[in-house]
């Protein structure tokens, strides 16, 4: 694999800076392919936090955030110019839209991968073969009994 197309490691002072702003990271990388979009140039630093939402922040060669997605779409930044104030506005949208964001992926419906099946329908067919053996058996013990019963 080409060494410009790995995801590296996000810079930790970027971590950082984002935990004391209040976000949890669960994971962070910094794309290394550079994309273009609408004439600019830019790089993506990604974090994804400990509910799943997801911050891309792109960033341009000179090292300037232009952009700012929170999961997929435009965050605009009031505080552009106070990287802390940026930061904490950044996590405050963040927790505004945590419930949103659940009851969205709750709704998402997973379909699962080729070649797996559901265990649930493999489970409701052992539980019915178990159901008829059993019932099988109480037959068997029945007539037993009334064989026992019968003889005395």
């Amino acid at each position: 694999m080409n060494s410009r197309t790995t995801k590296k490691p996000a810079p930790k002072k970027l971590v950082t800076a984002f935990k004391r702003a209040g976000a949890e990271i669960a994971s962070s990388w910094v794309d290394g392919k550079i994309k273009r979009e609408s004439g600019i140039s830019y790089r993506e630093i990604t974090f994804v936090l400990a509910d799943s939402q997801q911050i891309t922040l792109r960033v341009k060669q000179t090292g300037d955030v232009y952009q700012v997605r929170m999961n997929n779409k435009v965050l605009p930044i009031k505080e552009q110019d106070d990287i802390k104030a940026a930061l904490s506005e950044v996590v405050k949208a963040l927790d505004a839209n945590a419930t949103k964001y659940q009851r969205t992926l709750a709704r998402r419906k997973v379909e699962l991968p080729k070649g797996m099946q559901s265990t649930v329908k493999r489970k409701e067919v052992a539980l019915q073969e178990r159901e008829f053996e059993l019932d099988t058996r109480i037959a068997e013990a029945q007539a037993e009994l009334v064989a026992l019963q019968g003889g005395e």
